[in-house]
């Protein structure tokens, strides 16, 4: 049985892999040119970048601030562990462990000093969402310093049970989706 207070990568593996299985290009990120023009952290090197020259995947983090202002970042910035929020560092760690290298954070690949960096970006967004591979969502916590529950092991958490019976793994019923977005502070945001 797994331990229902980590984070399995091997069941996301398996979900991606029946995704493009069985939904085929339905599942592919949508990409368009402009996504040429966004900054991505580099989870290897720690550092902001700007987006590779062609198409490339990517990962997305959708979050709640709540207070935790960050500082502007530029490309070639150098992330230090310690000016991270809990939520980003986590995410970076979800990435790397899931052997992708970029990951999308508004508060990082966005010049927060800079207003037209940040309009332009800002205008982008649905995009930058519909372009990832897939969202990190972090439904719990009421701000970026909450993290990932599952992976640092801090903070509420419904634990889904899970086990394997003649080859085929069974899976406990969890509240759906929409309760638990609708019970978060995420999903007050105004465009979640």
């Amino acid at each position: 049985m797994l331990d229902p207070h980590q984070l399995g990568f091997q069941i996301i593996e398996d979900w991606l892999a029946s995704c493009y299985k069985y939904h085929g290009g339905n599942c592919d990120s949508f990409w368009t040119e402009e996504l040429l023009e966004i900054k991505l952290v580099d989870v290897e090197t720690r550092k902001i970048v700007q987006a590779p020259i062609k198409r490339f995947d990517y990962l997305a983090l959708s979050y709640v601030w709540g207070g935790v202002r960050p500082k502007s970042y530029q490309v070639g910035s150098q992330l230090e562990p310690g000016e991270l929020s809990q939520t980003i560092k986590d995410a970076m760690k979800m990435t790397k462990d899931l052997q992708q290298r970029y990951l999308w954070v508004d508060a990082l690949c966005i010049d927060q000093a800079d207003n037209k960096d940040k309009a332009q970006q800002i205008e982008r967004m649905g995009n930058i969402y519909r372009g990832a591979t897939f969202t990190i969502v972090a439904l719990s916590g009421t701000s970026a310093n909450s993290g990932l529950p599952r992976l640092n092991g801090h903070g509420k958490m419904h634990p889904q049970i899970s086990c394997h019976v003649e080859g085929q793994r069974l899976v406990g019923l969890m509240p759906t989706l929409s309760q638990q977005i609708w019970r978060s502070s995420w999903g007050t945001r105004a465009w979640t």
